[in-house]
């Protein structure tokens, strides 16, 4: 999907953006209930990227990157320095 380390990482996101996800990973994946009510979660093999925590970003707070600890510690770095910039 995006350059960078493979990584299986587990996003939570909200059940109206399920059309989202499946137009970016395909039908194959997954998808099952969150224990938050009106969420859903799935595993995907992606590469850990800058364009994978825009994509992410763009989603704004209909997504969020459970795990691995490594893929949201990511996350929050890239955050941190575009956050730093203004």
């Amino acid at each position: 999907m995006f350059g960078g380390e493979r990584t299986e990482v587990r996003l939570g996101f909200r059940d109206e953006i399920v059309g989202v996800i499946i137009d970016r990973f395909g039908r194959d994946i997954d998808i099952h209930p969150s224990k938050k009510k009106g969420w859903s979660e799935t595993m995907v093999d992606i590469a850990l990227s800058n364009l994978f925590y825009g994509w992410i970003f763009a989603l704004g707070t209909n997504i969020k990157i459970i795990s691995p600890k490594r893929a949201v510690e990511g996350y929050k770095e890239v955050m941190g320095s575009v956050e730093k910039m203004y």
